[in-house]
């Protein structure tokens, strides 16, 4: 009896620990980067910014981008983009308004990526790059 009570006990124990680590591997999946109030990097090869740069880590799966204030709904391009403009990454999406910020939603493979600095770079079908400085960890 005690050793079917102690086998339960332990089940529990394990199917918790497996749940909780699963739960914390999908959210560090989900990158969310708030771009209101923050300046774009301009130019062909743009220099530091003031501000710091967004984080994004090499397990990431799909981003959520805030975009800045006035940017329109629609299809976008997001890029990772090297200091000279090479693209090491490309990916598409949809923005909608939701709940008075524009939200472009995308997903991500940064397995080739080493980590580093780099720039986000986004633009809508036809439009010029507007670039942030972020950091891959």
């Amino acid at each position: 009896m005690w050793l079917a009570a102690a086998a339960v006990v332990l089940i529990a124990i394990g199917g918790w620990l497996w749940v909780r680590h699963r739960s914390a591997a999908q959210t560090a999946a989900v990158v969310v980067l708030d771009l209101r109030g923050r300046a774009p990097a301009r130019g062909e090869t743009p220099t530091g910014s003031d501000q710091p740069p967004l984080e994004i880590p090499l397990r990431a799966r799909h981003v959520r981008l805030d975009l800045p204030v006035g940017s329109n709904e629609g299809v976008y391009e997001l890029a990772l983009l090297r200091g000279n403009g090479a693209e090491l990454f490309s990916s598409t999406g949809a923005a909608k308004l939701e709940d008075h910020i524009v939200v472009l939603r995308s997903d991500v493979d940064l397995s080739a990526v080493s980590p580093g600095s780099y720039f986000l770079g986004l633009r809508q079908l036809g439009m010029e790059w507007t670039r942030f400085p972020v950091r891959v960890r």
